[in-house]
């Protein structure tokens, strides 16, 4: 999609748009799959760009470096949870595959459609904060490479290109 396109909409909705891709960007690098929820889902739908390493860094170390170093701990990562406040649009602690139905995203970016199957581990079709959190954990782990407790940019970087080279 265009920048042309994007301001044509409005910018509540490229708001709402942004916020969505984003959302599903961070949650994606959580559980090893940022490159195919940023190369497929964002970028194949619209023919734009395709994704780059590193890309979403400055968004990913802005919303999460909470003691602005340069890198994001565990801790600071699991501290927030903008993509799971997203989805959860009735705000009862659990997504469910209506509220993920429901965002306009949904249909215009496939992998937010699987927000439900890639992180409903006991397969009730709802995620909780705690099957998020520890999918997030677990991403957490292996994109860090160094075993240091943080992801700094070359760790962002590279470990998005692992994840994406074994899907």
């Amino acid at each position: 999609m265009t920048r042309r396109v994007l301001l044509a909409e409005g910018e509540n909705s490229m708001k709402t748009m942004t916020g969505t891709i984003a959302a599903v960007a961070a949650a994606a690098l959580c559980v090893g799959t940022l490159a195919l929820a940023a190369n497929n889902a964002h970028h194949a739908a619209s023919g734009a760009h395709k994704w780059t390493p590193g890309q979403g860094w400055d968004h990913f170390v802005a919303t999460f470096d909470a003691n602005k170093d340069g890198k994001v701990t565990k801790d600071e990562l699991l501290a927030k949870a903008p993509g799971f406040d997203h989805f959860d649009t009735n705000k009862d602690g659990t997504v469910t595959a209506d509220e993920v139905k429901a965002l306009p995203a949904s249909t215009k970016h496939p992998a937010v459609g699987n927000f439900i199957a890639k992180f409903d581990s006991d397969k009730d079709g709802k995620v909780t904060k705690q099957e998020w959190d520890t999918k997030r954990a677990a991403g957490f782990d292996a994109a860090d490479k160094n075993h240091d407790g943080s992801i700094d940019k070359d760790e962002y970087t590279s470990g998005a290109q692992e994840l994406a080279g074994s899907m």
